[in-house]
């Protein structure tokens, strides 16, 4: 009896070990190889762990983005690491990216199923974020117009009411003295942006709202971050074990879906509608159609909308905490915008289209920031079809291969940016004959939102909720940093402030 077991026990001791070597350990082994025989230089092949002990080192130490660039120093733009279990090639010649990310090369590269693995359990898996051929083209080509540039103008006053109250509420219910997390802040307003522009929902007034999509909705981010920053989430059989926090994924995405289920009913049946000057992203996602005039089911409606809500405010909140980080630690920058919008925008007006077009320089800083701080500074597209890369330098690139590009390196290169660590928001601005935007050194130079067929659809409304809400504060508050706080970049998924950024806000006592 005893022998039995022992040998069903052996039995499957040795077929788990099989399955993690043909698995897990050979195919990345096998593309390192073939990487390092053309001579690209790295990390040694570690299996399993990769170079994730170092990473935490690093990351306890409060230098996480230091990491990426001590592997710069050390090896240059091309090279290799191991992120767990996974190889990469880390790309971050621009001429190389020109291969990887053109619209031309869009079927040789995917984006990783790990992407799948983290976010699905969350926002589905037919979405713009994780669905790949012709699900991904006929999804981008129904929801493209409602990013379109009329559309997103009828949206400015959602922006503009959601950020005005917020401004109001630290006004009347927060003491002057007391220090205010941006992070928190702005997380929570474009949180509620983004939900007022896609759901038509105003979080303020509906208490069940604000539970499920600020409270459960931050609840479940938090462990989908905290689960990948262990890898639970890229190894599929630890996914499902019942640990790592995933009754907190499973609930709160239960109960996040079932409250969009009922949004999407409502508005179907006319009991609901939007808050904006014309059509919101659901009345666009229910109406859209494609080639054949089919139109997206409710599942469909609701994955995209979370879509929207997710990559939508955490990306965004970030943006403007950096920024305001710089406005509080560069005066003659905030002074420039300042200037800018008090000139253009007079006090007590509701901001329009037309005033946003003037705001150069805010847009410039914008801008800026996003090239010191890009929101998803890394992002990873996967090899599959062998494909051949560079010009000088060409390097074949074996199926299965994860490239992984890095724009917070990318952006500080002192090669394609003068003074690269400084900001300088005036390399961004227009030229006053022209109108145009000073060029590149190179197209692939600046990638805040990636580039190719899956850029980032949303980008042209992050922008302007930027340049709304920047222009709003400034105008309206002043913003001292409380001293003595550590600042730190830690990359959680997309880049925030590893312990907040606390400020002191009041009311702006002079304006002209």
């Amino acid at each position: 009896m005893w022998s039995i077991l022992f040998y069903i026990s052996l039995f499957l001791v040795l077929s788990v070990i099989g399955f993690v070597y043909f698995k897990l350990i050979r195919p990345e082994k096998q593309i390192y190889d073939n990487l390092r025989g053309q001579g690209i230089t790295g990390e040694p092949f570690v299996p399993l762990l990769g170079q994730l002990p170092t990473l935490r080192r690093y990351r306890e130490a409060d230098m996480m983005m230091t990491y990426y660039e001590d592997l710069v120093k050390k090896y240059g733009q091309v090279f290799l690491y191991c992120f767990g279990p996974v190889m990469r090639l880390v790309v971050n010649e621009p001429d190389m990216l020109a291969d990887v990310l053109s619209r031309t090369n869009a079927h040789n590269y995917v984006k990783p199923a790990v992407g799948s693995s983290i976010f699905g359990p969350v926002i589905g898996y037919h979405n713009l974020l994780v669905a790949e051929g012709s699900e991904h083209e006929r999804a981008r080509r129904m929801i493209n117009p409602a990013f379109h540039y009329t559309n997103l103008k009828s949206m400015i006053s959602i922006i503009a009411d959601r950020t005005q109250q917020t401004i109001e509420k630290i006004f009347h219910e927060i003491d002057s003295t007391e220090a205010i997390d941006l992070q928190v802040l702005f997380n929570k307003l474009t949180l509620s942006v983004i939900v007022a522009s896609a759901f038509g929902s105003d979080l303020e007034a509906n208490s069940t709202a604000k539970n499920i999509m600020i409270r459960r909705f931050n609840e479940v981010l938090d462990a989908v971050l905290y689960r990948s920053l262990y890898m639970v989430n890229q190894i599929p059989f630890l996914a499902k074990l019942p640990f790592w926090q995933k009754h907190v994924v499973d609930e709160g995405a239960r109960l996040i879906g079932e409250f969009v289920d009922q949004l999407i009913i409502d508005r179907r049946q006319g009991h609901s509608k939007s808050m904006s000057n014309g059509p919101d992203l659901l009345d666009l996602l229910l109406s859209a159609v494609d080639n054949e005039g089919k139109a997206f089911t409710d599942q469909e409606i609701k994955e995209h909308a979370l879509t929207f809500v997710l990559a939508g405010s955490e990306t965004t909140g970030n943006l403007m905490v950096w920024m305001f980080y710089i406005l509080m630690t560069h005066d003659n920058v905030l002074q420039a915008c300042r200037e800018e919008v008090d000139g253009i925008i007079p006090s007590g007006i509701e901001i329009t289209n037309e005033h946003l077009a003037d705001l150069v320089v805010c847009e410039a800083v914008i801008n800026e920031t996003l090239r010191l701080y890009p929101s998803a500074p890394l992002f990873v597209r996967q090899c599959v079809h062998e494909h051949t890369i560079g010009t000088e330098h060409k390097l074949h690139i074996p199926a299965g291969t994860s490239v992984l590009i890095n724009s917070y390196t990318l952006h500080r290169r002192s090669d394609l940016w003068p003074r690269p660590l400084e900001f300088d928001y005036m390399r961004w601005l227009r030229d006053p004959k022209t109108g145009l935007k000073p060029k590149l050194s190179h197209p692939y130079a600046y990638l805040p939102f990636a580039s190719g067929l899956r850029n980032c659809i949303g980008q042209n409304f992050a922008l302007l909720e930027a340049k709304i809400m920047l222009a709003m504060f400034i105008q309206q508050c002043d913003l001292k940093l409380v001293p003595g706080q550590k600042i730190v970049p830690d990359l959680k998924i997309t880049l925030r402030t590893k312990y907040g950024l606390f400020a002191n806000i009041t009311k702006r006592k002079i304006l002209k």
